[in-house]
C-alpha cells in the first residue's frame, strides 16, 4: 500500500531527528490510516466573524440537559449565559453575540440528536456581559477555579462533550498527582490542536501551570504524537515550569483515547468502565486547555474555538476560530466553497466523526474539525461475508472481538455482550476489515440495545 511505504519513508526521517527520544504508545493493537494532515497542518489560524444568525444547541454537553433562560424576543449580551442545566453533570451556554432572540426551534444533529437550538440575531453591537473578556488577577483557590470553569461552560472540545469541572472534582478518597494533556490528535485530517500549540503556546502553557496550581497537582505530561514535532520543539524551549514534561507518542490510532493515553505516557492500567482518577490521573485536551487560560486570565466563556476544515470536497482548507453557533454553510462558504465532486460530510475526524447532510446546521463546542471527502479519499466498498481473518481482534485497543458482538448483536443474544459497554468506538475495527464489515457501527447500535436491555432487567 502506499501510505505503507509514506509511512516507512516518515519514521526514517523521525528516527534521525529524534535519534535518542523513547516513543511512548499503549501496545501493538491500533492502525495507521493516512494522516491527510498535509492539508492543513502549515496554515495558520484564520478568524470567522459572526453573520447575522447564531445558532446555539442547548445541549452540547455529556449529562443532564440545560435548558433555555432566555424567551422570543429578550435582548442579550456577549458571554451572556443563555442555557443552563442542573443536577452534578451538566454545562451552561453563552451567547457568542450581543443581539436579540429571534426563535427557540428543533434541529437534528448528527448522529440522529435532536436538539433545542436558540436563534440570536446578531446586532454586531458586541455589547458584552461586565467584566467579561477583561485581563484580572486571580489569586489560587481550589473551589473558586473549579466553579469558574463550571459557570464558564467549559467542556471536553477533544469530542465527548464532558464538563470539565466534574472531572476536576474526584471522590475526596482519590488522590490526583498527574494531569496530563491529550496532545496526541491522532484521528486523520485534524490540525486544529496542533496549530493552538504552535500558535497559543504560550498561553497553553499558562494554562497548565492554572491547573497545577489550584488543583494541587504536582506533576504533568504533555503527550503529543511525533508527526507534530514544530509543537514539541517549541513547547520545550518556551515551557519554564519544571512541572510539566513533554513525551513524544509513536503515531499511531487511537493513540488519544484516554485509557490508551493514560497507558501509554505511564503504564497505569484505568480498571475497566472506571475513570482516570482510579489512578490518580486526570487528562484534557489541548483546547480544553486553552479555554481555561482564556477563562481564568481574561474572564472569557467559551464562546468560540478552532476546527479544521479539510478534506479534498473543499476549495481551501483552513484553520479557524470561529463562534460556537455560525453554521457549516458559513464555515465552508468562507472556505471557497464546497466542490462538485464532494460526496461526504463528517462532523469530527473520519475515524470517529458523525456524518451528516444538513449543512445549516451549526458548530458546537465539540466540533473539531468539518470534513468534505470525495469518492476517492472515503472509498466505500461493498460488505462481505467475514473471512475470519481475526484482523479486527488484533487492533481493538480494548481487546475485544468485534466479530463476536456484531453476531450476538445481530442474534440479539444479549447475554453474551457483557464487554460491548467497553467498546470505545473508535472504528479501528472497520478501518482494518477487508471484507469491509462496518462492525464499529453494529457494535455501537450493539451497545444502545445492550443499555436497555440492562434496564429492563435482563
Amino acid at each position: 500500500m502506499k501510505w505503507r511505504t509514506r509511512l516507512g519513508r516518515y519514521l526514517k526521517r523521525r528516527k534521525k531527528e529524534y535519534p535518542m527520544a523513547k516513543l511512548y504508545t499503549f501496545g501493538k493493537s491500533g492502525v495507521l490510516p493516512e494522516e491527510r494532515k498535509e492539508l492543513t497542518e502549515d496554515k495558520k489560524i484564520e478568524r470567522f466573524e459572526a453573520k447575522d444568525l447564531i445558532f446555539l444547541s442547548i445541549n452540547q454537553h455529556i449529562g443532564a440537559p440545560a435548558k433555555s433562560l432566555v424567551k422570543e424576543g429578550e435582548r442579550v449580551l456577549k458571554n451572556q449565559i443563555v442555557a443552563s442545566g442542573e443536577g452534578g453533570v451538566t454545562s451552561i451556554v453563552h451567547s457568542p453575540v450581543s443581539g436579540e432572540v429571534v426563535q427557540i426551534k428543533s434541529m437534528v444533529f448528527p448522529g440522529e440528536i435532536k436538539n433545542d437550538v436558540i436563534v440570536i440575531k446578531n446586532d454586531f453591537k458586541n455589547e458584552k456581559v461586565l467584566g467579561t473578556e477583561e485581563k484580572r488577577e486571580f489569586k489560587k483557590d481550589k473551589e473558586k477555579f473549579i466553579n469558574e470553569i463550571k459557570n464558564g461552560g467549559i467542556i471536553g472540545m477533544g469530542g465527548a462533550g464532558f464538563p470539565t469541572y466534574v472531572k476536576m472534582t474526584p471522590p475526596k478518597d482519590k488522590k490526583i498527582d498527574l494531569f496530563i494533556v491529550n496532545a496526541a490528535e491522532c484521528e486523520p485530517y485534524l490540525t486544529n490542536d496542533y496549530r493552538v500549540m504552535l500558535e497559543f503556546g504560550d498561553e497553553f502553557l499558562s494554562g497548565i501551570s492554572l491547573i497545577l496550581d489550584n488543583l494541587d497537582i504536582p506533576k504533568a505530561i504533555v503527550g503529543i504524537e511525533e508527526n507534530k514535532e514544530h509543537a514539541f520543539e517549541k513547547l520545550q524551549k518556551s515551557n519554564s515550569d519544571k512541572r510539566i514534561e513533554f513525551k513524544l507518542l509513536k503515531t499511531k490510532y487511537p493513540q488519544g483515547a484516554e485509557k490508551q493515553l493514560i497507558y501509554a505516557l505511564t503504564k497505569r492500567v484505568v480498571p475497566i468502565r472506571k475513570l482516570p482518577f482510579e489512578v490518580g490521573v486526570i487528562v484534557q485536551n489541548v483546547s480544553t486547555v486553552k479555554a481555561i487560560y482564556d477563562l481564568i486570565t481574561f474572564n472569557k466563556p467559551l464562546t468560540e474555538r478552532v476546527l479544521t476544515c479539510s478534506g479534498k470536497g473543499i476549495n481551501e482548507p483552513k484553520n479557524i476560530l470561529a463562534p460556537i453557533g455560525v453554521t457549516v454553510s458559513q464555515i465552508a462558504e468562507f472556505c471557497g466553497g464546497i466542490k462538485d465532486n464532494c460526496r461526504y460530510l463528517i462532523n469530527g475526524g473520519p475515524m470517529m466523526g458523525k456524518p451528516f447532510s444538513d449543512i445549516n446546521l451549526p458548530i458546537t463546542k465539540t466540533t473539531s474539525g468539518l470534513l468534505f471527502l470525495t469518492d476517492e479519499e472515503v472509498n466505500i466498498e461493498e460488505e462481505n461475508p467475514c473471512i475470519r481473518c481475526g484482523r479486527c481482534l488484533s487492533v481493538c485497543p480494548m481487546g475485544l472481538n468485534p466479530t463476536y458482538l456484531k453476531e450476538a448483536s445481530d442474534r440479539r443474544e444479549y447475554e453474551k455482550m457483557d464487554d460491548v459497554l467497553d467498546c470505545i468506538e473508535c472504528g479501528s475495527c472497520s478501518f482494518i476489515c477487508p471484507a469491509s464489515r462496518d462492525l464499529a457501527s453494529s457494535i455501537v447500535k450493539g451497545k444502545q440495545k445492550y443499555s436497555k436491555y440492562l434496564k429492563r432487567g435482563k
